[in-house]
């Protein structure tokens, strides 16, 4: 009987997800803003406290348990039991992801939870949104530490501490930013960043442990605005374009220049580069008024992902690119650059009101 419930939570599950898609508004009622904020606030705070990842410890234990356990399965002749419990954590695994993560694909989208007008845009006020992202940019970036090649280096004095700032900060927008509401985690570093280096993964969230993942290999001017990307996964913000659109709105009201200079320069990254793919002659030029300080940031950013160039790239993006899509997010990766129309719509709700 335990096993035959356990097997039947993969059939539930993918009842609940696609009835959650069929139903936005009652996903977000009942279960992004109903059971999920219970299970992240009882459930979030057994690994959450812990400055040290359990999931990354996981993803290695866990495999070498299931090669070991079938192995002795197979000596045995016990087939029938092994398929059998497979399929058991089959369920347990696809039933937790499901509330940890998959069903807040479903909610509505965030331009209309923050009551923003998303809409086609003219290259106009895409061109005029890179300008002031490249004004803001500048200002910032004279505000940061930098090293003796005048790149970013993150002021805070250790990981733990720029965690802890990230996480106070993350309480002070859910005051005014309703859906950022509730318990925050740390957002723990990756023991082995450099392999996801290699992978192209700059962060990195498990439904199943509820636990927020940063590479800290990368440049630094990445790790503020990526903390608080997988910090707003936590929160039930699950579609890539609105948790970077999230980790620019909240480092922008942070008034920490570290997260305000992170989260400009990726809001900057987009917006560029979807202006570079609709007009060129206008990218050129808007471009042409970054600071030094800029110029070496992003320099030193192409060179240090020069490195990784190869097939275990290309393989993680096509992996990535599968998962998005199985998650509804049907333009795959592309949906990171959708990141723009919400900076558009904000932007256009700050020229109305002034």
């Amino acid at each position: 009987m335990k096993r035959a419930f356990l097997i039947l939570l993969v059939p539930i599950s993918i009842l609940l997800t696609n009835l959650a898609h069929r139903n936005p508004q009652v996903a977000e009622c009942w279960f992004s803003e109903g059971f999920y904020r219970f299970w992240t606030a009882a459930f979030g705070r057994v690994f959450g406290y812990l400055p040290f990842s359990v999931s990354q410890f996981l993803i290695v234990l866990v495999p070498l348990g299931v090669v070991v356990y079938v192995a002795i399965e197979i000596l045995k002749k016990r087939f029938g039991r092994m398929f059998a419990n497979i399929l058991c954590a089959a369920g347990v695994l696809w039933f937790l992801f499901a509330i940890g993560a998959g069903l807040n694909y479903a909610r509505p989208p965030l331009g209309e939870v923050l009551e923003l007008e998303v809409r086609p845009s003219t290259v106009a006020e895409l061109a005029a949104l890179t300008e002031t992202l490249v004004a803001q940019a500048n200002e910032l970036a004279t505000q940061v530490a930098r090293d003796e090649d005048g790149i970013m280096i993150i002021s805070a004095r250790s990981y733990t501490a720029l965690s802890s700032q990230a996480r106070a900060i993350f309480r002070v927008a859910g005051e005014d930013i309703p859906i950022l509401r509730g318990f925050v985690p740390h957002a723990k570093p990756i023991v082995y960043s450099r392999f996801m280096s290699r992978l192209g993964i700059i962060g990195i969230y498990s439904p199943f442990t509820l636990e927020a993942h940063v590479n800290v290999d990368v440049l630094d001017y990445h790790i503020p605005a990526t903390m608080i990307h997988e910090l707003a996964h936590f929160r039930g913000i699950m579609r890539e374009d609105e948790a970077n659109f999230i980790a620019w709105l909240v480092g922008k009201r942070s008034g920490n220049p570290d997260f305000m200079y992170s989260g400009a320069m990726l809001a900057l990254t987009h917006a560029s580069g979807q202006l570079r793919r609709v007009n060129r002659d206008e990218y050129n030029r808007i471009m042409s008024a970054q600071s030094a300080y800029i110029l070496a940031d992003r320099r030193a950013n192409w060179y240090y992902w020069r490195q990784f160039d190869g097939p275990l790239a290309e393989i993680s993006q096509n992996v990535n690119d599968a998962y998005l899509r199985a998650q509804r997010q049907e333009d795959g990766v592309q949906s990171y650059g959708r990141m723009v129309d919400l900076l558009l719509a904000y932007h256009r709700s700050l020229i109305t009101i002034s």
